[in-house]
């Protein structure tokens, strides 16, 4: 569960720190970028908690995620000091040829073999030196780019002072380093796939902050992707593109159902644009799905699913879009073909994960289709209490009405 694996997480951070003191001049040791990636999984776990439960008790995670920043930040230091050193070491080798390299290497094993064998009783340490390349920064830039996005999709990052804050961290010391080394190691794809995705990820910050209108989000998610060429499609860009514009269409109802309190008449313009949104989601994934290099199939029918319910809730309260209710039965039918079809292919792939999500949402759509809930029985057998998490999940997520859940939990009474 959560606790356990903070705990694990946690241990982990003490026996590098524990190291870090003991040989802070070791820079296989002081490659900060372990401890960032602990910090940052710890983040999404504890953010992933606190968004299910929706329990404000629970630490808010972006702590982690900044603490997380400063580990990359000073790794990123010492690399860019080793790279320096290893750019200017021909030159050094160059003037130092008199010395003999066998006495030299047989002096260096003397002395780290002694310094080890002097250790403390309790602890044996022994250090291995790697020599820093410009792929070994570059995975730290990505770290970066990485955290910062996860930071953006915190709720509890409103404030538009520590969103400017981001987005002055990111064009300062993340940006033009990402491109510069893009050049030296190759990763121009991945690089700006990972920019895209921050710059989404931002913009949709922003638009939450207050700070975006709708055009201008728009336009940003369709500025980000705009450098992939239509002519050379990638499974993973099209997955990446069609969850911003999930985002961006959850984001809108958010803000949508403040504005319909007061200016009705708007939300039925808004139920249109979220409409189109996760249309044109649906069709990426779709496209995704039939491109022979596609990974992770499963997951891309689950969420054909996910789309074909959020562009049927439209059709419920407070939305009552009425294409979204009117197609209502066709989409829940889709919803269901897409669920199942992801669990088979699930089961052929042993993912069990995605199994269980596809199967349990598949009997969810039945439920509410068709009223035959022994569906849902036969899952709880299998998969227990999971049923009942991805139940809560699919209704913060926004895929079911709010007649479907009394409906699914007054039948389950």
């Amino acid at each position: 569960d959560a606790q356990k694996s903070a705990r694990f997480f946690l241990r982990a951070l003490d026996d590098y720190e524990a190291g870090l003191r003991r040989f802070p001049a070791s820079f296989d040791l002081a490659y900060n970028s372990n401890t960032g990636q602990v910090l940052t999984s710890l983040g999404e776990l504890i953010s992933e908690e606190r968004n299910r439960h929706r329990d404000a008790a629970v630490a808010d995670p972006l702590e982690l995620f900044q603490e997380a920043l400063g580990f990359f930040q000073r790794c990123l230091t010492l690399q860019e000091t080793q790279v320096l050193q290893s750019d200017s070491a021909p030159q050094q080798k160059s003037i130092e040829t008199d010395r003999n390299p066998i006495d030299d290497a047989r002096k260096d094993s003397f002395e780290h073999f002694h310094s080890v064998s002097h250790a403390s009783n309790e602890d044996t340490w022994a250090t291995i030196m790697e020599p820093t390349t410009d792929q070994a920064l570059m995975d730290t830039l990505l770290a970066q780019a990485e955290t910062l996005t996860s930071i953006c999709g915190l709720s509890s990052v409103q404030d538009i002072n520590d969103v400017d804050a981001m987005d002055q961290y990111n064009s300062m010391n993340l940006c033009d380093k990402l491109l510069g080394f893009a050049s030296r190691t190759g990763r121009h794809h991945e690089v700006a796939l990972a920019i895209a995705k921050y710059r989404c990820a931002l913009a949709d910050c922003r638009f939450n902050a207050t700070a975006l209108d709708i055009p201008t989000y728009e336009h940003e998610i369709a500025d980000a992707y705009g450098n992939f060429p239509d002519s050379d499609p990638d499974p993973q860009v099209m997955c990446d593109r069609a969850d911003a514009e999930i985002v961006f269409a959850a984001s809108l109802q958010r803000i949508g159902i403040r504005v319909m309190e007061s200016t009705p008449e708007n939300g039925a313009r808004l139920s249109i644009v979220c409409w189109k949104h996760i249309t044109k989601a649906l069709d990426r994934l779709t496209a995704a799905g039939k491109l022979p290099n596609a990974k992770n199939l499963p997951r891309i029918h689950l969420r054909r699913g996910d789309c074909e319910l959020l562009r049927r809730r439209l059709g419920g309260a407070p939305w009552n879009y009425d294409l979204a209710f009117k197609s209502a039965s066709t989409l829940l039918k889709n919803a269901e073909i897409y669920y199942r079809g992801a669990a088979r292919l699930a089961k052929v792939e042993a993912a069990a994960d995605e199994e269980a999500e596809a199967s349990i949402k598949e009997a969810v759509v039945l439920a509410i289709s068709t009223g035959y809930h022994n569906a849902l029985g036969e899952r709880k057998c299998l998969y227990q209490s999971a049923v009942q998490g991805v139940i809560e999940e699919m209704n913060e997520e926004g895929l079911l009405w709010e007649e479907d859940t009394k409906r699914i939990k007054s039948d389950d009474a």
